[in-house]
C-alpha cells in the first residue's frame, strides 16, 4: 500500500515537472514572439522602404524586408502545418495503439474468462465423476450388505433346521429309553407281581 502511494506521488511529481516545462517552454516563446513583434514596430520603416531586389533573372524596387518577412512567415506557417501533423498522426497513432491494447486486454479477459470457465467445467465433471463413484460404491456395499444379510438368513434357517432335526433325534431317542425304560419297568413290575 505504501509503495503505491509512493508511486503514486512520484507520477504525480513527474507529471506536475512535465508541466512546468512545458508552460516554461510556451512563456520563453511568447517572450521571444512578443520581442520580435516589438523589433516589427520600431523598425517598420526599414521594413517597408523600396531597395533594388536581385531575383536572378530581373532587378526590381521592393521592399526586402517585408519580402523576407513574408517568406520567414511563409516557413513559419510550413513548419506550423508540419508541427499539427506530425501531433495529429502522433494522436491517430496513440489512438490506434490505445484500440489495440483494449482489444489485447479484452482478449485477454475473454481468455481468462473462458479459463475460468473450464477450469469451472472440469470441476464439476470431477464432482460429478466423484458423486458417481460415491453412489456406485454405496450400491456395491448395499448389495454386499444384502448378500451377506441373506446368506445370514440361509445359515440361520439352515441351523434352526439342524437344531431343530438334533432336537427331534434327541427327542426320539429320549422317547425310546422312556418306552424301553418303561417297558422295562412294567416288566420289572409284572415279573414281581408274578412272582408275588
Amino acid at each position: 500500500m505504501q509503495r503505491s502511494r509512493s508511486a503514486h506521488a512520484k507520477v504525480s511529481r513527474d507529471e506536475n515537472l512535465e508541466g512546468f516545462i512545458m508552460n516554461l517552454r510556451s512563456v520563453f516563446l511568447f517572450v521571444i514572439f512578443i520581442f520580435c513583434g516589438i523589433f516589427l514596430v520600431v523598425n517598420w520603416q526599414g521594413i517597408v522602404t523600396d531597395v533594388p531586389v536581385n531575383l536572378l533573372f530581373e532587378e526590381v524596387q521592393a521592399p526586402l524586408g517585408l519580402i523576407l518577412l513574408l517568406v520567414l512567415g511563409f516557413l513559419v506557417v510550413l513548419c506550423l502545418l508540419y508541427a499539427f501533423l506530425q501531433q495529429a498522426s502522433l494522436a491517430l497513432e496513440m489512438r490506434r495503439a490505445h484500440k489495440e491494447l483494449e482489444e489485447a486486454r479484452q482478449l485477454a479477459q475473454r481468455a481468462e474468462r473462458s479459463r475460468f470457465v473450464e477450469l469451472n467445467n472440469e470441476l464439476q465433471k470431477v464432482v460429478k465423476d466423484l458423486q458417481e463413484q460415491s453412489v456406485t460404491r454405496h450400491n456395491a456395499v448395499l448389495a454386499r450388505l444384502e448378500t451377506l444379510e441373506e446368506r445370514m438368513r440361509v445359515n440361520m434357517h439352515d441351523t434352526i433346521n439342524s437344531v431343530s432335526a438334533s432336537v427331534g433325534e434327541v427327542e426320539d431317542r429320549l422317547s425310546q429309553l422312556v418306552r424301553v425304560q418303561t417297558n422295562a419297568l412294567k416288566e420289572q413290575k409284572q415279573t414281581a407281581d408274578d412272582k408275588q
